[in-house]
């Protein structure tokens, strides 16, 4: 049977594109569409914030005319440094079960990328590391939560098997309030003594714009030494706030400062699978007045811290480490105001140490592994 790659070039193409891995896992019992809508803000060029700063591909596999995969190739203007030379990214990496697809869509974004002068392909990333990281490896039978990806178990062997190796795991770790004895461990470190000093806020809602813009420029001072680190832009962080606006009360974001500077941020994101996941990824109209109404009612389980920092002049020190369980401990205390149980905190690297042995002695849950994988591609020879 004949297999083709094509580039997206219309606007069918892209529609297909965005709904394509609802069609291919139709039926998983593990598997849970997000909205094609949410999705657009992503990957339509006139929509993503992504595309103010980066450059993107995509492809659709055909096999006798049935679209059976599809693939990204992206280049990310902010992704500077000696950690990305020579590095462009693959993502949106979905298929059959069937090595010779995903063999083909992997060459192709190769392609794309060794003609740009890149040398290493990396991913997937949707579309930035900022964004939806990894190939889920582990943890496929847990349910749906905002801004993870999930991929079936099959696609780790097919990416293996073109010559893709493992460069980094990211896990994801998961604190239930019902059962857990986080608040006993947290007040057993002595946080009262620990807040001294310190103010602690809530995100303000009617000056939300100047508080994520706050909270962006402390994350990425605070993230800029870790792998992989790529600066979260202005437009992208002002596209998430407004992506989840109608969602986000004050307790979700929280800031800590010193003597008026902001010391500490976190962010809050509820997860949207639990309004959204039994609509598919294109409501009916009545399934888009019953979305509206459970935004509306703002009740959620459930949900993940996406942002997570303390000031770059702290990181690493007994007054950061403080910082940061302050941070914990607020997200804890303001869930009861919420109503929220349960919290995701992901990803941390495989090799954070230090981050990993904080969260295991807090009581958290390992749930979820996503993996980047990456190859060395050759450069295009010129003629």
């Amino acid at each position: 049977m004949s297999l083709t790659i094509t580039p997206v070039t219309s606007r069918r193409d892209l529609a297909l594109f965005l709904s394509l891995p609802r069609r291919l896992y139709a039926g998983n019992p593990h598997y849970v569409a997000p909205l094609d809508h949410d999705r657009a803000q992503l990957l339509d060029p006139r929509k993503s914030a992504f595309h103010t700063h980066g450059e993107a591909k995509y492809w659709l596999a055909r096999r006798d005319g049935r679209p059976v995969g599809r693939i990204s190739a992206q280049l990310d203007h902010l992704a500077t440094g000696p950690m990305h030379d020579g590095v462009g990214c693959f993502g949106c990496l979905d298929a059959i079960d069937d090595r010779e697809v995903v063999a083909a869509l992997l060459e192709t974004a190769g392609a794309w990328l060794a003609a740009s002068g890149k040398t290493l392909i990396r991913g997937p990333f949707l579309l930035s590391i900022n964004g939806e990281s990894g190939l889920l490896i582990a943890g496929h039978d847990r349910p749906p939560m905002v801004m993870m990806p999930w991929h079936p178990p099959y696609l780790q062997a097919h990416v293996e098997a073109c010559g893709f190796v493992l460069a980094k795991s990211l896990n994801s770790w998961f604190f239930d309030r019902r059962s857990s004895d986080l608040a006993q461990r947290l007040q057993s470190l002595g946080l009262e003594r620990r807040r001294r000093g310190f103010d602690v806020r809530a995100m303000r809602m009617d000056h939300l714009d100047e508080d994520a813009e706050a909270g962006r420029l402390l994350f990425n001072g605070s993230w800029a030494p870790n792998w992989g680190f790529v600066p979260v832009s202005q437009t992208e962080m002002a596209a998430m706030i407004k992506a989840f606006r109608p969602l986000l009360k004050a307790e979700y974001g929280v800031f800590v400062e010193q003597k008026g500077e902001l010391v500490g941020f976190a962010l809050f994101l509820p997860n949207i699978f639990e309004i959204a996941g039994d609509l598919g990824g294109a409501p009916s109209p009545l399934g888009w007045l019953k979305l509206g109404l459970r935004a509306w009612r703002g009740r959620f389980v459930g949900g993940r811290a996406v942002l997570f920092g303390v000031a770059p002049r702290m990181v690493g020190s007994v007054s950061g480490a403080g910082v940061a369980l302050i941070l914990v401990d607020e997200l804890m205390r303001r869930a009861d105001i919420t109503g929220v149980k349960d919290l995701e905190c992901g990803w941390i690297l495989d090799d954070n140490y230090a981050m990993t042995s904080v969260v295991q002695w807090l009581g958290a849950q390992w749930t979820r592994r996503f993996g980047v994988f990456e190859k060395a591609i050759p450069p295009v020879r010129s003629r």
